[in-house]
């Protein structure tokens, strides 16, 4: 037996043992699901990593939920609002139905306690930034005002008032976000930076709650009869592998141990044609990201060299072979753009590469060469010098991989690829302690095009004072003017290659043909357990 196939079956045969021990009888009414990475934390005010957001927003109910469009809102905690003539406030009503899974009411108070949460300095979100299109919310996080003077407070028990910096058309959708779910106040307070990390450290109010988490095994959910619709939730559970191996998850998809699986390119060919595979396209980019403050790529045009040597178009039909697009952009299809258009097809491509220009090899080349000049570096300094960052998985790895080998064959340059955990990663992505990172991206949480281009305003790990200017000119507008000023933000960026598109995902997936009711939203989270059966 080859020694990757002996790697292969040994991790499945573990993998089935954990289920074995962590699962409930095989006719139990429970969805079998794999997520290829242990969450860092299920904290809506702390977790930056897509693989939190379905299980948060599965144990925290929103305000709003994610309609089946992906695109309208359904009620949650909220059961409707109203909002001022001149947009800035919004009045949300809570249903009085509504409790925590240890019985107690869910009220004002708590959804005040948790937006506030977002942007307290004490409490020191990750991404704090959020939450500062609530009034304040900026100034208040950076200790300049109180934390009773940020936009939100309770009329009544059922009743929040909050109040925004600017209009906002979109601001609903934000609000059902798994980051703005509600946590119980109590136990936030009790819990302060442990709430979120284990069980017993999270107290639910959604369809599900918390009841076992192995870490880097298995997370158990199970149905929380407390929950507001509880009549309406068919499942008794949701089990959660934390499988990286794409071998053993395939496995356990053919053995029945998963009703869902993410399909890797590897095994396209195998699923395509089945009646269990769907793909669809995702409002999301994927990027590698510069950091300009360290050494190599601190010169624009080493960093311009690498992003012209990155065939985009080799990278989507060849490594990602799954359906991707090649993005010349920072800003997905399906954006909303000047006039109700699409925003992609109107700034169109930025970017250039080999693909778009064969020339450009050697240009590339040429950029590699007077950047080095400039900093009085050689090749082998900057091999020696220069690393890129990966998540720690074997699909991450091969991705990264090949993006290294395009640099290697074209600028003869050899940077080495260090896998990373998530929950190693996301610190020194927020901290700037990276040199650079290959795999990010930006999941769209509505149709408007400003989330895939302000977080870097709000991250602040880039201080430039022309992009700054265009993104505060986007606050202070609206409309087509707006826009037009996220589009000269987006070209700016991008001819400062600081962030380097890859590509527009698509997502590829079976699903067994006995489970109907299962969402996977283009936009916002990646899954919705709620509705799901077992037939």
């Amino acid at each position: 037996m080859k020694k990757g196939l002996m790697t292969g079956t040994l991790m499945l045969v573990l993998i089935v043992t954990m289920f074995a021990v962590n699962a409930p009888a095989a006719d139990d009414n429970v969805f079998k699901i794999n997520i290829p990475q242990e969450p860092s934390i299920l904290d809506p005010a702390h977790f930056r990593d897509d693989n939190a957001t379905s299980i948060i927003y599965a144990i925290h109910e929103p305000l709003f939920r994610v309609a089946k469009d992906s695109r309208d809102w359904e009620p949650g905690l909220a059961t409707d609002f109203t909002v001022s003539d001149d947009r800035l406030v919004y009045t949300i009503h809570l249903r009085k139905d509504a409790v925590w899974e240890d019985g107690t009411p869910i009220t004002a108070e708590d959804v005040v306690y948790s937006l506030r949460r977002g942007v307290d300095p004490k409490v020191a979100s990750e991404k704090a930034f959020d939450y500062y299109d609530i009034k304040n919310g900026e100034a208040v996080n950076k200790g300049e005002l109180p934390l009773e003077e940020y936009g939100v407070k309770a009329i009544d028990d059922a009743t929040i008032e909050i109040t925004l910096e600017r209009p906002i058309d979109f601001f609903i959708d934000l609000l059902k976000r798994p980051g703005f779910a509600p946590v119980q106040k109590a136990a936030g307070e009790r819990l302060k930076d442990l709430y979120g990390t284990d069980v017993g450290k999270v107290v639910a109010s959604g369809p599900f709650k918390l009841k076992s988490w192995e870490h880097d095994a298995t997370i158990v959910l199970e149905k929380n009869d407390a929950y507001w619709d509880a009549q309406n939730v068919s499942l008794d559970g949701v089990l959660i592998t934390l499988a990286k191996d794409a071998n053993a998850i395939t496995g356990l998809y053919k053995t029945g141990e998963l009703d869902f699986m993410i399909v890797d390119t590897d095994f396209l060919p195998e699923f395509k044609d089945s009646p269990e595979f769907h793909s669809i396209p995702l409002v999301r980019v994927s990027f590698i990201e510069f950091n300009p403050n360290k050494e190599f790529l601190n010169n624009i045009k080493i960093r311009e060299a690498l992003s012209i040597a990155f065939n985009r178009k080799i990278y989507v039909e060849n490594v990602l072979a799954n359906g991707a697009l090649p993005a010349y952009g920072m800003i997905p299809p399906g954006i909303k753009g000047k006039d109700g258009g699409d925003f992609r097809e109107q700034a169109g491509n930025l970017v250039t590469d080999m693909a778009l220009d064969p020339s450009a090899a050697e240009r590339a080349r040429k950029l590699l060469e007077e950047g080095l000049q400039e900093l009085g570096k050689t090749r082998e300094d900057m091999a020696q010098g220069l690393e890129m960052y990966c998540v720690d998985r074997p699909s991450s790895k091969k991705l990264a991989q090949a993006i290294q080998h395009m640099w290697r064959k074209t600028l003869n340059v050899e940077i080495k690829v260090v896998p990373m955990q998530v929950k190693m990663l996301i610190p020194l992505l927020m901290n700037g302690g990276f040199q650079m990172v290959v795999g990010g991206g930006r999941t769209g949480v509505t149709t408007d095009p400003s989330y895939f281009i302000d977080f870097i305003y709000y991250e602040g790990k880039w201080d430039d004072p022309v992009y700054t200017d265009f993104i505060t000119k986007s606050f202070e507008t609206t409309g087509d003017e707006r826009i037009d000023y996220l589009m000269k933000a987006e070209k700016y960026v991008l001819d400062q290659f600081v962030f380097i598109p890859q590509n527009f995902p698509v997502a590829n997936y079976v699903l067994k043909e006995n489970i109907e009711g299962f969402r996977r939203p283009v936009i916002g989270i990646q899954y919705d357990f709620k509705y799901i059966q077992k037939k």
